[in-house]
């Protein structure tokens, strides 16, 4: 079992595409696109593009470097580097709670693709209007059978890639899904602006429109960011203790994923808007624009039930890469803490997924409230508690000498983002989200 957990990846590809896969998942293909049309366009990517460097790649970097230079995940990684007497460990636990907690009651959202996927490509919308799509929507969030059926087969699949292990699972299906996602994304814009009408879509998306842009937006930007790259959420500080690479630049490697998260989410707003306004359907966020509004555009559009298929494919490609990453750093934390083979920290994880997804399907109202409470709070302490020990207990020395950061230029930039800026701009998230 030991030579098994610490195996690590086969390659850095495989490393990127796995965290890629975790990281764009639906945050960016759910949520990006309308937070950045609703909140000043252009302005708002440039202020995404400046959070990402400031926060994103530093607090990444950070997290990753606790599990690479510990070689161990989590809770291990914590007691591995914290000062003698003291219990920073205890941090471990609460990332390991969010990552299962985020894999598990979002199991409605794989439900509902992998149904979607099915009902598109057998033409289930076909002859549907647009209040005909909306109540099929809320007719299948009652239908338990079926919500129940797609969960299982999201269950299924993600226990028959994790059980092959790292290398022979997760990041194997990683190194096709992601390049796959990104062909889909293309395929989706080229045919969406070809539309007549199309060019509304770029603008509801790109202008520089400063009068949606409001300190909220900031905010928002901070947050999409923050929760787009998965920062406390367990997987990065796992994957990190995977890399065996010892002289790996690992500031390189995230700012590869980072820079990747951004076109994921620009891109999925070319895939989305234009089909959005060339049929002149209104703009909305997150299920009423994939899953009630888009179906109409699909129906409108000559050959839609193929578009539309290629479009939730791609959507599952998203989100099932998410699943199995947090899944697996699930399974590699259990089977570091505890010693447990690979089939039972499995076992113990999909069981943990079925418990607490069935609750998010048979309550949608439970699903909001464990979203708002994993997203909003957990992850936000996770993450301040990463930025302290990184810059202040563990080191900022240690962590950049860790991270294989030799630039002085790097060093400095690093220090002062890691150190001050970050935890700022977590305090002004949790401070936002607790007002709000």
């Amino acid at each position: 079992m030991e030579k098994e957990k610490n195996k690590g990846f086969g390659s850095i590809f495989g490393f990127l595409m796995t965290m890629i896969g975790f990281a764009v998942g639906v945050g960016s293909l759910w949520r990006f696109p309308y937070v950045c049309g609703t909140n000043g366009g252009a302005l708002f990517i440039l202020t995404y593009i400046a959070v990402i460097l400031l926060v994103g790649i530093p607090l990444l970097t950070a997290e990753m470097s606790i599990g690479f230079k510990s070689r161990h995940t989590a809770v291990v990684a914590y007691k591995a580097l914290e000062p003698a007497g003291s219990r920073w460990h205890l941090a471990g636990y609460v990332h390991l709670a969010a990552g299962w907690m985020i894999n598990a009651y979002t199991t409605p959202i794989y439900a509902w693709v992998i149904i979607y996927i099915w009902r598109t490509a057998t033409g289930f919308f076909s002859g549907m209007d647009a209040s005909e799509v909306g109540s099929s929507f809320d007719a299948l969030n009652v239908n338990r059978p079926v919500m129940f059926l797609g969960a299982a087969i999201a269950w299924g699949l993600l226990a028959i890639v994790v059980s092959r292990g790292l290398q022979g699972g997760v990041e194997k299906i990683c190194k096709v899904m992601i390049p796959s996602l990104g062909v889909i994304m293309v395929v989706c814009i080229i045919i969406g602006l070809r539309l007549p009408g199309s060019f509304a879509g770029l603008q509801f998306l790109f202008d520089p429109d400063i009068s949606k842009f409001h300190f909220s937006s900031f905010t928002a930007a901070l947050g999409q960011a923050f929760f787009a790259i998965g920062i406390g959420m367990l997987a990065s500080m796992v994957f990190g203790s995977c890399v065996n690479n010892e002289k790996e630049h690992l500031l390189k490697d995230c700012s590869i994923i980072s820079v990747s998260i951004i076109i994921a989410g620009i891109f999925a707003g070319l895939m989305i808007f234009p089909i959005c306004f060339a049929f002149d359907l209104e703009p909305a966020a997150g299920v009423s624009l994939s899953l009630i509004t888009l179906p109409n555009a699909f129906n409108a559009v000559a050959g839609g039930r193929i578009i539309g298929t290629l479009f939730y494919v791609g959507f599952f490609f998203a989100a099932f890469s998410s699943s199995i990453s947090l899944a697996e750093a699930i399974v590699n934390t259990l089977m570091d803490m505890y010693g447990w083979s690979r089939k039972k920290a499995l076992a113990v994880t999909v069981a943990g997924d079925i418990v607490v997804g069935s609750i998010s399907i048979f309550s949608l109202d439970l699903f909001d409230k464990m979203d708002v409470f994993t997203c909003n709070y957990l992850v936000i302490i996770g993450a301040f508690i990463i930025a302290i020990f990184s810059g202040w207990v563990w080191g900022i020395e240690n962590m950049l000498d860790a991270a294989n950061v030799s630039s002085p230029l790097q060093r400095t930039w690093l220090k002062i983002c890691v150190k001050y800026v970050c935890p700022v701009a977590i305090a002004v998230i949790f401070i936002g989200n607790f007002v709000s």
